[in-house]
């Protein structure tokens, strides 16, 4: 069975190393991204499972990010990870296509929960989507 694929997005690259480290110690295949106007082409060459993104990014925003990405794949599940932890932040990460937010700082075993969880879910609605397409 092939490892899950997620596209990281943080710019920030003491945080960026650990995050991906941990992932991979954990069978996750994780490609890092640096810059926002980078994203686009990693995501459309990786295919991820999930995308794992920040908000705030030189060149272009994860919220831009998340509404670029909805447009090639309407499904995949999004996670924000940010500092930014006012409420209309959140509310505007769920508006454009965001499916979970977390604050920094986390805790690891939090955000690999979370992956997991809408990994679960995302493949739970697959299944049901094919059956009823059948």
């Amino acid at each position: 069975m092939s490892k899950t694929k997620i596209l990281y997005v943080e710019d920030e690259p003491f945080l960026g190393r650990i995050v991906k480290e941990s992932l991979e110690v954990r069978d996750f295949e994780v490609r890092m991204v640096t810059d926002g106007k980078l994203v686009q082409n990693v995501f459309e060459e990786l295919n991820p499972d999930i995308c794992v993104l920040d908000v705030m990014l030189p060149n272009k925003d994860g919220y831009s990010i998340a509404q670029s990405i909805r447009k090639v794949n309407a499904t995949i599940p999004i996670i924000f990870v940010t500092a930014k932890t006012q409420t209309e932040d959140l509310i505007k990460g769920f508006e454009v296509g965001g499916n979970d937010y977390l604050r920094k700082p986390f805790s690891m075993e939090e955000l690999i929960v979370r992956v997991n969880n809408l990994l679960h879910l995302t493949q739970k609605l697959s299944f049901i989507s094919k059956r009823i397409h059948c």
